[in-house]
């Protein structure tokens, strides 16, 4: 209600006192804010009960994935350590491999659980060396070593403000999906560049694939959002959705160039370290 009184003494004993305003019956919508306001907490408690269940779950998982892991690499240390003469240079190049890939993956394993630990806060952020990322990610992808692919990596990397594991399985994902999109018989030629623009790195992975209708784009980075199918080339859908997500949570950018029969051209950007 507005009030506004206008006071004189002319002529009068005393003060003629005008009020004017207006009267509105905010009673509904103080009623709808309070409904509105019970519903966005309600939502909010059963949101964090479910985040709460899947870090569970992702911690069990996780936990579980360590016991064969360490099994992993107890056997390989012990191959190389007390049986390299039964081994020739290949045998024992390929047990490094096992022996380097398993313990890569049990840091990502411990960056993982320690990350689900501070799932609804801020990741840390640091600089992260690409040259020396991708030089530790090839060795453990028997599909992206010749004759079965070949991978043109020009230098220079810059580093980046990213985190290690996310940005590992955002590399790997999109190395995988460039080797593994391919028409029959041919073999995947991917090309990884980086580009700075100002305080942005922009990282590249092109490839001669099958190629990407451009009006699948916003559907290929969609949990379950396959545009081909999967008996044919196999994977889950989430691949790309995991890759975004990541990219997000470094306070980055996804996007991609593409026509069909003329390969795919992939690009994260990111801050430079």
């Amino acid at each position: 209600m507005v009030l506004v009184a206008r006071l004189s003494n002319q002529g009068h004993s005393r003060p003629i006192i005008r009020w004017f305003g207006t009267n509105t019956d905010i009673t509904e919508q103080k009623l709808s804010g309070e409904q509105l306001e019970r519903m966005v907490h309600e939502r909010t408690l059963k949101l964090q009960d479910t985040i709460g269940e899947l870090e569970a779950f992702s911690y069990s998982i996780s936990h579980d994935m360590r016991s064969p892991l360490r099994a992993m690499q107890g056997y390989a240390k012990v191959l190389l350590e007390d049986y390299q003469a039964v081994f020739d240079e290949k045998g024992r190049k390929y047990l490094e491999r096992i022996q380097t890939a398993s313990n890569r993956l049990d840091l990502l394993i411990q960056d993982v659980l320690a990350y689900s630990k501070v799932a609804k806060g801020e990741i840390d952020l640091h600089p992260v060396d690409l040259a020396r990322l991708i030089e530790d990610i090839l060795p453990s992808h028997p599909e992206l070593q010749p004759p079965r692919a070949q991978i043109d990596i020009q230098s220079p990397l810059p580093a980046v403000l990213g985190h290690e594991a996310y940005l590992t399985q955002c590399v790997t994902n999109l190395l995988g999906n460039a080797a593994k999109f391919v028409r029959e018989g041919e073999i995947p030629r991917i090309r990884l560049r980086a580009e700075e623009t100002g305080t942005k790195v922009k990282i590249w992975f092109e490839d001669n694939g099958i190629g990407i209708d451009p009006s699948h784009f916003a559907r290929i980075f969609e949990i379950f959002g396959q545009v081909y199918g999967g008996k044919k080339f196999g994977g889950t859908g989430i691949g790309l959705a995991i890759v975004r997500k990541a990219v997000q949570r470094m306070n980055g950018e996804i996007g991609v160039e593409s026509e069909i029969g003329h390969g795919s051209r992939f690009w994260i950007s990111l801050e430079k370290a």
